[in-house]
């Protein structure tokens, strides 16, 4: 009769413990939406100012643990930089109108028809005319030079 009080007395505790459990499972898997919702409706907050930091250094001269030596500091050379700088034209680029080809059929020799400022020129490659020099071309567009600026222009429709 005393084996049975003790099975009684630990299958109650048992049911006990897988109870809660269950019930600490169920209340995680379906939260309760009701408590979950309170509204804070107050108006009263106020950040909080934020201090600065303080700042430090490092101080890296110190001892080689490794070698009983102090460390010394490595002195960094900059390299020397070539700067090169263009010469801005005095005057800006002539308005330039490339208007077509002319070429040979014998000679293979081709004349560019080019308007520097409302003026028509004949060119041939290495040509120059109003200090503008034509470098090369084709059908489509030429390569002009002035004053050490070069700028293509295609054909005008």
């Amino acid at each position: 009769m005393k084996n049975k009080k003790n099975t009684y007395i630990l299958l109650t505790a048992v049911l006990l413990v897988w109870s809660i459990l269950g019930y600490r499972i169920f209340s995680t898997v379906n939260p309760n939406k009701e408590k979950r919702q309170t509204v804070i409706a107050s108006n009263s907050f106020k950040p909080q100012l934020v201090k600065e930091s303080e700042t430090f250094t490092i101080n890296t001269d110190y001892r080689d643990p490794f070698l009983d030596k102090l460390s010394k500091k490595k002195v960094v050379k900059a390299k020397k930089v070539i700067r090169t700088t263009r010469k801005t034209p005095k005057t800006p680029f002539p308005a330039i109108i490339y208007k077509g080809l002319v070429s040979s059929k014998r000679k293979q020799q081709q004349v560019f028809l080019i308007n520097i400022d409302g003026q028509q020129y004949f060119f041939k490659k290495n040509n120059t005319h109003k200090e503008v020099k034509l470098l090369r071309g084709s059908n489509k567009q030429v390569v002009l030079r002035f004053q050490g600026q070069q700028q293509s222009f295609s054909i005008a429709k």
